[in-house]
């Protein structure tokens, strides 16, 4: 269904629906060959970065935080370890400095819980008011003096990539709030499953299993569990049938835990090989 995107869309104006506001469209509700641009110029402005740099920065960061805390006798693993290595690790990557943990990460649980406001419409008013603030951080960017990163490179390139100013920041605030949140998700997470099995902790020290490892981790419980698409033309789904229109939520979980997909898909097994998990989506 993910790559169907002549019939599911990720951009529901395709199946009648009502616009939203411009500055709420970014990649994620974009369907080519409007998501073309956009992507080409962060992709490029992705790979461009050392992200071997960062990734050993994020190493440090954490080592120094397990340092502070290795006295006390017991810690808040999400707020006091994840939060802080992500939000340092998404920042240097944008080259931004990094506003205060704390306050950041209330506004991105505010935004994350206003993604349910179609079931829990309570939620939508808060999560307004922290896309504003978040906005507003984001203009301080703007007029600050910038390290080199992301941000600046896909400013500078722009223009010639065919991508409106509007275009780039509303981009650049879902990849800070996804460098962030999905980050912290996915540590949190691991750290979980990992103390829920003694074993594959253990097994997980030895340097050969790390990349599969972290993938299988993913897979377990990864930290995104769905995504929703609008039909663009009536179609079947196993049997079913789904006028244009209506909204169909695909479920990442169910999918990583597929045993036609993946053998034993309930347990932990960090060797699992091959392993196309849907935990960052297709």
């Amino acid at each position: 269904m993910l790559s169907e995107v002549d019939v599911f869309a990720s951009d529901w104006r395709r199946a009648g629906h009502e616009a939203p506001p411009t500055a709420a469209l970014s990649m994620q509700e974009l369907d080519p060959p409007d998501h073309t641009p956009v992507r080409r110029l962060f992709t490029t402005a992705l790979r461009d970065q050392d992200l071997d740099a960062i990734a050993a920065f994020a190493v440090r960061d954490t080592a120094a935080v397990f340092e502070q805390l290795a006295d006390a006798p017991s810690f808040d693993f999400t707020a006091e370890v994840a939060r802080p290595v992500a939000l340092q690790a998404v920042c240097r990557l944008l080259g931004v400095e990094p506003p205060p943990v704390a306050a950041f990460a209330e506004l991105s649980d505010a935004l994350v819980r206003g993604m349910d406001a179609g079931l829990l419409p309570e939620v939508l008013e808060p999560a307004m008011a922290a896309r504003g603030r978040i906005n507003a951080l984001m203009a301080e960017w703007f007029t600050a003096h910038r390290r080199p990163g992301l941000l600046t490179q896909v400013l500078h390139g722009a223009g010639a990539a065919g991508v409106t100013e509007d275009a780039v920041w509303n981009n650049v605030r879902v990849l800070f709030l996804a460098g962030f949140s999905t980050t912290v998700g996915a540590a949190a997470n691991a750290v979980l499953a990992l103390l829920e099995h003694p074993g594959a902790l253990e097994r997980l020290r030895d340097p050969a299993l790390l990349d599969s490892g972290v993938e299988e981790l993913l897979r377990y419980d990864g930290p995104v569990q769905g995504t929703t698409r609008a039909c663009v033309e009536t179609t079947r789904i196993d049997g079913v049938t789904v006028e244009r229109g209506r909204l169909v939520l695909a479920l990442f979980g169910a999918a990583n835990r597929d045993p036609e997909r993946f053998a034993a898909p309930d347990e932990l097994l960090l060797d699992r090989h091959p392993n196309r998990h849907l935990s960052l989506g297709r």
